[in-house]
């Protein structure tokens, strides 16, 4: 992985985010068990996108990328399971995926492997191994080893309980693989239902294809059974979780236009827009951030509030510690290098008042923690310190955003890569 050294400087231009990595998971898993032929474009392909691709080409869908476009035809989604032999899905590090999967593998009777990077395996699974121990579907977990989780069994129609404050994505997973089975399903969500967005997301998607839930409140969604995904085309809108950092740019003096973001999008990740603003416009004691419902851009937006001279408390971030890194403790730990005055609590990051003229100026050794968005939040960090910035593992922006570094250096982002790396 490729070490650079970042230097001061402010970004100008235009910038295009790309392809919502959300959006762009389901859209490619619905279109995958659509019968017919669906077209999706504007498309980007990073590690996660391409994880989920490649499953769902296991899982018997055909997809051809073309340019910018993807052609999918599902017509075959689940004629190829088979209880001869164990399907083999490798999830990469993309949580999206491997939480997406695992329903939708066990729709019919069916023998499964799942593969995937350590860190991964790391994030809970524990929903679904309750259901699987209801439900008598035999697996076997074991992260240590390459073959990560071994199942064998089929879903059933019934009332599925599920934890609404671990994550989203088992919420979503089963919402895709219910439709296929015989009977109706309802889901029970418990407790507090965090990053509700997330599922406005799988909800919106799964109209567009065709399918028909009843949303009772976020509390039951009821499903009926054998329907049928529809085939469709669509065009996928810029990322607000990578709009995100160029709009903190812009709010700490860069000058960019940001363009594709649809400012009537259901992402929870457009939340950065108001939280700027927040900050910004706030003249009180201390300013308290509710992070739930947009975990990804806090790093970022962390950054933001450093600079502001303000007192802000971060709270209700708890989740940030079960992502690709302890994301809590790294943007703790990342940001505190440069002057800023951050104290990492359980589920909280509360950032005191300092003034910008404390920042220092030398050279700071700094770390992405191998993950994207640590990575990413340091880069914009290089717009407002004065000193060198060395980063490690910056290669691993191609989680999310591949051609990130090409196009930070296109807007005036100033790094060389370190001799000998």
């Amino acid at each position: 992985m490729k070490t650079i050294i970042l230097n001061n400087s402010k970004l100008m231009g235009t910038v295009v985010p790309p392809a919502s990595k959300s959006l762009l998971h389901r859209y490619i898993i619905a279109a995958s068990m659509a019968k017919g032929l669906s077209k999706i474009s504007n498309i980007n392909l990073s590690e996660d996108i391409n994880a989920t691709i490649d499953a769902m080409r296991v899982l018997g869908a055909k997809i051809i990328i073309k340019d910018k476009e993807l052609l999918i035809d599902g017509s075959s989604f689940s004629n190829t399971f088979s209880e001869s032999k164990f399907l083999e899905i490798n999830c990469n590090e993309s949580g999206s995926t491997l939480r997406f999967m695992i329903p939708l593998s066990l729709v019919k009777k069916n023998k499964v492997i799942f593969y995937g990077k350590d860190s991964l395996f790391k994030r809970p699974l524990e929903p679904y191994f309750e259901i699987f121990n209801k439900q008598k579907i035999n697996y076997l977990y074991e992260p240590q080893k390459i073959e990560k989780l071994r199942i064998e069994g089929m879903l059933k129609s019934t009332e599925y309980e599920v934890v609404g404050n671990v994550s989203s994505q088992f919420i979503t997973g089963l919402l895709f693989a219910l439709p296929f089975l015989k009977g109706d399903s309802n889901i029970k969500i418990l407790g507090n239902l965090e990053s509700k967005s997330y599922i406005d997301l799988t909800l919106e998607c799964l109209e567009k294809f065709g399918i028909k839930l009843e949303n009772n409140g976020y509390q039951n969604i009821k499903i009926c059974g054998s329907q049928k995904y529809e085939a469709q085309n669509v065009e996928i809108e810029s990322d607000f979780s990578q709009a995100a950092f160029f709009i903190v740019a812009n709010s700490l003096g860069s000058k960019l236009d940001i363009e594709n973001c649809n400012k009537f999008s259901l992402q929870g990740d457009k939340e950065i827009i108001s939280l700027v603003e927040k900050v910004d416009n706030f003249s009180g004691e201390e300013l308290i951030i509710d992070g739930s419902n947009c975990p990804d851009i806090i790093p970022i937006f962390s950054l933001k509030a450093a600079y502001s001279n303000k007192k802000v408390k971060i709270t209700n971030v708890g989740r940030l510690r079960i992502k690709e890194c302890d994301r809590l403790k790294a943007t703790v730990e990342e940001l505190s290098k440069f002057g800023f005055d951050l104290e990492e609590e359980k589920d909280s990051i509360v950032i005191n008042y300092r003034e910008k003229t404390q920042l220092k100026t030398e050279k700071i050794l700094a770390s992405s923690h191998n993950d994207h968005r640590i990575a990413m939040m340091l880069a914009i960090v290089s717009t407002v310190y004065q000193g060198e910035i060395i980063l490690d593992n910056a290669d691993c922006v191609k989680k999310s955003y591949p051609d990130f570094w090409e196009v930070f250096s296109s807007i005036g982002g100033k790094f060389n890569e370190c001799l000998g790396e």
